[in-house]
C-alpha cells in the first residue's frame, strides 16, 4: 500500500509541476479546458494515494489516461507531428508511470469485504 501511495503522490506533484507552465502558455478556450482536466486528474492522483486500497478501482482510469496519451502520441509519430525523442521523453514518465499504476493495482489489495456487490 505505501508503494501505490508514494507513485500516485509522486505522479500528482510530478503532473502538477508540469502543468504550472503550460497555463503561461497562450491558448484558445479550448486549451485552457483541457488543462483544467488534466488539473483534475492530478487532484484525482493525490486522492488515490491518500486511500489507494478504498480507491483501488480508479486506478483502472488513472492507467487507461496514461496509455491512451502513449497511443496518441504514437498517432502523431506515424503522422510526422511529433519525433522520436518527444515520445521517448513521454514514455520515460507518462509510460513508467502508467507500468507502475498497475503493478500499484495489483499490490494495494482491497479491504477485505469493502468489494462492492454487483447484484
Amino acid at each position: 500500500m505505501i508503494f501505490a501511495r508514494v507513485i500516485f503522490w509522486v505522479a500528482g506533484a510530478f503532473g502538477t509541476l508540469a502543468l504550472v507552465p503550460l497555463y503561461r502558455t497562450p491558448g484558445n478556450a479550448m486549451y485552457y479546458g483541457l488543462l483544467a482536466t488534466l488539473v483534475a486528474w492530478q487532484v484525482a492522483f493525490f486522492v488515490i494515494g491518500w486511500r489507494p486500497r478504498q480507491l483501488r478501482p480508479l486506478m483502472i482510469p488513472a492507467v487507461l489516461e496514461k496509455a491512451l496519451w502513449m497511443a496518441t502520441l504514437l498517432v502523431l509519430l506515424a503522422r510526422g507531428q511529433v519525433t522520436g525523442t518527444q515520445v521517448l521523453l513521454n514514455a520515460a514518465t507518462h509510460g513508467l508511470l502508467g507500468v507502475l499504476f498497475i503493478v500499484a493495482f495489483f499490490t494495494a489489495r482491497p479491504l477485505p469485504g469493502s468489494q462492492p456487490s454487483l447484484a
